[in-house]
């Protein structure tokens, strides 16, 4: 997880940096790879401590990755506007599994 978030945090000093200019393979790999990363390392966590995995993770990881070879076309922003959605949406989902009910207890897979 702290991987996906310094690569998300290096993608987006770089669409910051250069919004509007020629897109890179690399550049588009942290921009969209960080964050597919940090929600690979939390579906592995959730695992390990709840016995569960989300499905709007492993969404959200594939709507992540799945648009790349058409984002390196687009300008570096785009990949960039094209992570916060998802990463909302996978939010809003989280909030409404937990909304209204107790914290949830440890249940490892084992």
């Amino acid at each position: 997880m702290i991987i996906g978030v310094v690569a998300a945090a290096i993608g987006y000093e770089l669409a910051i940096e250069h919004p509007t200019g020629h897109n890179e393979l690399p550049w588009l790999a942290m921009v969209l790879g960080g964050p597919a990363l940090f929600l690979a390392g939390r579906v592995r966590f959730e695992y390990e401590v709840f016995g569960r995995v989300s499905p709007s993770r492993l969404v959200a990881i594939a709507a992540l990755l799945l648009p790349a070879p058409l984002l390196v076309r687009a300008a570096p922003l785009v990949g960039a506007i094209w992570a916060v959605p998802v990463l909302a949406a996978v939010a809003v989902a989280d909030v409404r599994r937990a909304w209204g009910r107790p914290p949830e207890d440890p249940a490892t897979p084992f």
